[in-house]
């Protein structure tokens, strides 16, 4: 109607209109005026991967308001491309994700370890995810870092070579290098097992996380890979009826809020 217009309401960061009476209010302004979002976050078309979606499940766990920016596996097209121009003077590695901070003077982080330690440092004023002693964020640092160097890196290359080692390379990957990986990421695995074991027996099993007795950035980072696994596993040939308390964990995290709301981002495709 003529008598109504919209007038921007900021909640929670996000743009949002109310019908004003136009009387009372003056002429109409433009609707849909956007506004910027605190962050953007850039993620793989069509399949963001498993070290984005630890950006953002942590985004979500603080309420963040955020952006997806995608770009595009392999291209090396300048203005769309992982491995482009545009995307590289972001992201001198040509990987994802990376995070803009647009409150911060469009401050740039990539790596998702470097990530997740940036926005605790800067927005977990709590310190719920990061830990509140110096001793509770050295052990929370100890397990992002074990998994960034010591999980990541082995279930990525396992499911490379059982995904797509023979399109890359034309022939199939040989038994030595599928044993090599397998057999490292069981030793990571029950690593896992062991320490969810020792946080169950002091805390309780629904109070077992990687680090202290509630979620934090080294549970979010681990969700990213772990996370996939009932989908995968079986590709990957993993037994994952080995690890008992693990199961649990990984399902427990599956359901979090934080990781609900990000795979819904992920499947809404924006």
């Amino acid at each position: 109607s003529s008598m109504f217009h919209a007038t921007r309401l900021l909640i929670g960061g996000v743009g949002y209109y109310s019908p004003i009476n136009e009387a009372e209010h003056g002429p109409p302004v433009t609707p849909y005026t956007t506004i910027m979002p605190h962050f953007s976050l850039y993620v793989l078309k069509g399949l963001w991967g498993p070290n984005p979606l630890k950006i953002g499940i942590m985004l979500e766990a603080l309420g963040a308001d955020y952006e997806v920016k995608f770009v595009e596996f392999g291209s090396s097209d300048k203005e769309t491309g992982v491995k482009g121009a545009d995307y590289l003077n972001l992201c001198e590695n040509g990987r994802t994700p990376t995070l803009v901070d647009h409150k911060r003077n469009d401050f740039v982080i990539w790596e998702s370890g470097a990530i997740l330690d940036y926005l605790c440092s800067a927005y977990d004023s709590e310190n719920k995810f990061h830990g509140k002693t110096p001793e509770e964020r050295a052990i929370v640092m100890q397990w992002l870092f074990f998994q960034v160097t010591g999980h990541s890196p082995v279930q990525g290359n396992l499911y490379f070579s059982k995904m797509y080692w023979k399109t890359a390379y034309g022939e199939d990957p040989s038994q030595v290098v599928l044993n090599r990986f397998k057999n490292e990421l069981d030793r990571v695995f029950h690593v896992y097992e062991h320490r969810l074991q020792r946080q169950a027996s002091l805390y309780g099993e629904d109070k077992a996380f990687l680090a202290l007795d509630r979620p934090t950035i080294a549970d979010y980072s681990a969700l990213g890979w772990l996370g996939m696994l009932p989908d995968v596993a079986g590709k990957l040939e993993i037994d994952m009826q080995k690890y008992g308390i693990l199961n649990k964990y990984i399902e427990r995290m599956r359901n979090l809020p934080e990781a609900q709301a990000a795979t819904r981002r992920v499947a809404s495709g924006h």
